[in-house]
């Protein structure tokens, strides 16, 4: 089974919990596309949820996917935050859908 669930353009620490809240809600069993496009101004708590969601489903069976690669705001967060120093092609299938990087 698969839901999709978009992410708030605002995400980021104040609102961080209700949607942690809301997305675990979700069948993680099964594969969970999340749409991030709408992001503005994402902090790290986001990449922490989505690695954290990720860990979760796949211990359940289930898959967590962005439904297109990280966008501006996204990816210059994940650059900050040294993620994409050292990513596996794992990690960049999920944020980049196996674009190499720049």
């Amino acid at each position: 089974m698969t839901s999709t669930f978009s992410l708030p353009a605002g995400l980021a620490m104040p609102s961080i919990a209700t949607v942690a809240e809301e997305l675990r809600a979700q069948p993680l069993g099964g594969e969970v596309v999340l749409d991030a496009s709408a992001l503005t101004a994402p902090d790290l708590s986001v990449v922490q949820l989505l690695l954290s969601l990720r860990a979760e489903a796949r211990s359940q069976g289930g898959d967590v996917r962005l439904s297109a690669p990280a966008g501006e705001a996204l990816t210059a967060l994940l650059h900050r935050g040294g993620f994409t120093d050292a990513m596996s092609p794992d990690d960049n299938a999920f944020w980049f859908h196996g674009v190499p990087l720049q």
